[in-house]
């Protein structure tokens, strides 16, 4: 007769496994990668994993991104110092996360990296493909162009026939739409173009690509529907050089940019933009929930960060488009200080700000070659280390890290934390 062998059940776990999970990340070209992170790892942790598995030489465009379950499904950005496990169990519907370009730049000598290069060209083809960025059949054709030449290299009439270019996607839907003769037509065009394009190489072609596309509507925009004080349906575009206010039922477009904000404040549903000029009104907007708007506040402080840290200090932009203004590289500008010991309690409570946008953390300081060889002379020739328990002192009481700009929510300004921050964030209510 058969044997039964009978199995103690084993309550054993690893608890390796347990303070572990795996995430699942879509990158730009549609492919996925799989990271493995720890319950307490931050949306940094999992950012820097990333960009160093792709050889993404400058990391810094680039942000994590999920599908908020909240109201109608939104994709939304991952807070890059919370815990990212946290957030997707709060906020998002699954945990698939996107890496995506957060922060797009006017000047596309900003972009020294070739492998920076190749993603940010994918993140704008599928801007322009998805209908986020516009453009028209005479500029999607030539774009078209550089995308045959950046992927396919130079033209060979064997292998890039008509039926061959026909399986790809090179043009937006609601640009199919509007050519009378459809997707033949622009094809046509763009192959006739490309043809002409022997022997630039896939480098040039994405810059040529880039700089087409940096000139379009709505480069560079992450857009919310809101209401203003009228109850008029607006759309709010923020991105890296300021905010754009378009009213659809009148086509009118308004721009302003950082300089010439000097706050913008989030209460609950409200969302408001202060104006440097006294004589133009402060802008205020209703959004349908308060998530909304926290969330869109939110995404100002990073965006002005990123143009307070990269874009202040380039050259004059090239863009004539009415969206970005070549006077933004103003040296006059210095860091204002904000007077925090004369804030009201009823005020440390009501509302949430970033204040003076204008002012920059980082100012333009302009020294002359005579004082910079004048401080030269008064520097020491020899600066002698500090001792061993010196150094750990000031490594562990510094964190070893230069002091960076702080932006603060006002659930973490409280008693004397008010006299660390440096003129950012702070609550205001001036009504």
């Amino acid at each position: 007769m058969p044997f039964k062998f009978h199995l103690k059940k084993s309550r054993q776990y690893n608890v390796v496994s347990k303070n572990q999970y795996m995430i699942c990340v879509e990158l730009l070209d549609t492919t996925t990668i799989e990271c493995t992170l720890s319950i307490d790892s931050i949306g940094q942790e999992c950012l820097n994993n990333l960009t160093q598995r792709l050889g993404l030489g400058q990391p810094e465009f680039f942000g994590l991104r999920y599908i908020c379950r909240h109201g109608s499904p939104s994709p939304r950005w991952v807070d890059m110092d919370k815990p990212l496990k946290r957030q997707l169990e709060k906020e998002a519907k699954s945990f698939n996360l996107y890496l995506r370009v957060m922060y797009y730049v006017t000047d596309i000598q900003l972009i020294q990296d070739e492998m920076t290069r190749y993603h940010y060209y994918l993140q704008l083809k599928s801007d322009v493909l998805e209908g986020r960025i516009h453009c028209n059949p005479r500029q999607a054709s030539l774009l078209a162009s550089y995308s045959m030449q950046a992927e396919f290299g130079n033209y060979d009439a064997e292998r890039h026939t008509v039926e061959c270019l026909q399986q790809c996607t090179f043009f937006p839907k609601d640009v199919i739409q509007a050519e009378p003769g459809g997707q033949d037509v622009l094809l046509n065009a763009a192959m006739c173009q490309y043809k002409t394009l022997g022997g630039v190489t896939q480098a040039a072609s994405e810059e040529l690509y880039i700089s087409i596309v940096v000139q379009l509507e709505g480069y560079g925009h992450e857009t919310f529907t809101a209401k203003d004080e009228g109850n008029n349906e607006v759309i709010l575009g923020i991105s890296v050089n300021g905010i754009m206010i378009g009213y659809p039922t009148t086509q009118i477009t308004q721009f302003y940019r950082w300089k010439d904000i000097s706050n913008v404040i989030n209460h609950k549903k409200t969302f408001r933009i202060e104006c440097q000029s006294e004589v133009e009104d402060a802008k205020q907007f209703i959004f349908g929930d308060s998530r909304s708007a926290k969330y869109t506040w939110r995404l100002c402080i990073a965006q002005h960060t990123f143009y307070m840290q990269h874009q202040e200090s380039r050259p004059a932009d090239r863009l004539t488009n009415g969206y970005f203004d070549s006077d933004t590289n103003d040296s006059s500008e210095q860091a204002a200080s904000v007077n925090l010991e004369n804030r009201t309690a009823e005020d440390q409570t009501r509302w949430t700000s970033y204040n003076d946008l204008s002012a920059s953390p980082y100012p333009v300081v302009s020294v002359s070659s005579t004082d910079i060889n004048n401080l030269r002379a008064l520097l020491p020739s020899y600066r002698p280390a500090p001792d061993y328990e010196t150094a750990v002192q000031m490594k562990y009481n510094n964190g070893g890290n230069p002091p960076q700009p702080y932006y603060a929510n006002q659930s973490t300004i409280v008693g004397q934390d008010l006299t660390c921050l440096l003129g950012t964030a702070v609550n205001r209510s001036r009504y």
